[in-house]
């Protein structure tokens, strides 16, 4: 594996990289970083070169705290030309996920492919009670500065099963830590994505393909979010990722592997005919 870090804007990108061959992008949700993808990126190296990176915001990388998805989507963009590697097969879970269909939108000439799990997409539209007292009790944290606290109080939950219990509380210590540490940049892509995310005309413009998932273990809004999503891409498809909740790269990461070579091989042969 090869670590390095590269300029954006005003910061150094932490990245890491193992592999060779079409580039695949992983972009980490909030909480996450390039080193907390689990066993998923030692599965993807056989399919290429895969790159992963702490977003600005998160201690590697530094810079300030990010409260649009813009900022994230630019650094995306200056990763992706400063490493080579376009076009990328653009991988996010969560508030990457946002990020990468909002790079597959603005930057179409770096994306060969996309593959988001679970974006928020218009979340809010689809209010779930137990969500609405989650988001009150972390915002009650996070204005009084704990944003430890709130950090756990948010990923305890998005990361939850439909049948009880969270990924969360299994994750190995060193992911928790790590994004208690980064609590304010976790506070903040929370309200980045929720609000920031791209509109309807600008995903019906998408011409990449794009396959959107979900976990069959999430809450029921997920899947309802997921196929609402694909239905304003054009180029879309909606795959579940059985067994699997919010945290598909902990919970499934040999079937989320499958999922990502599936849509590779498909947007190769799209690329020939």
């Amino acid at each position: 594996m090869t670590v390095g870090h590269t300029p954006a804007a005003g910061v150094d990108l932490y990245y890491e990289e193992r592999g060779g061959g079409q580039p695949i992008l992983l972009i980490p949700p909030s909480g996450a970083t390039a080193s907390t993808w689990g066993a998923l990126a030692d599965e993807l190296t056989g399919l290429g070169r895969v790159i992963a990176y702490d977003r600005r915001g998160y201690h590697r990388s530094g810079g300030d705290v990010v409260r649009t998805v813009a900022v994230h989507t630019d650094d995306a963009a200056a990763l992706v030309e400063a490493l080579g590697a376009a076009p990328a097969v653009v991988v996010g879970t969560s508030a990457g996920a946002t990020i990468a269909l909002d790079l597959a939108v603005r930057r179409p000439d770096l994306v060969r492919t996309v593959v988001v799990h679970e974006a928020p997409w218009r979340a809010l539209l689809h209010p779930d009670l137990s969500g609405l007292r989650m988001l009150a009790r972390m915002q009650w944290l996070a204005l009084r500065g704990r944003h430890d606290q709130a950090t756990d109080v948010l990923l305890r939950y998005v990361y939850s099963y439909r049948d009880g219990g969270s990924a969360w509380d299994a994750f190995p210590d060193e992911w928790r830590r790590v994004a208690r540490e980064n609590g304010r940049s976790v506070v903040a892509d929370l309200r980045a994505t929720l609000r920031s995310y791209p509109r309807r005309r600008a995903l019906a413009a998408v011409a990449r393909p794009v396959v959107c998932t979900y976990g069959t273990r999430s809450r029921g809004y997920m899947a309802t979010v997921t196929r609402r999503l694909a239905g304003a891409i054009p180029t879309a498809t909606v795959q579940p990722i059985v067994g699997a909740a919010h945290a598909v790269p902990f919970d499934a990461p040999a079937a989320f592997a499958r999922v990502i070579a599936e849509a590779v091989a498909s947007s190769e042969i799209a690329r020939k005919v």
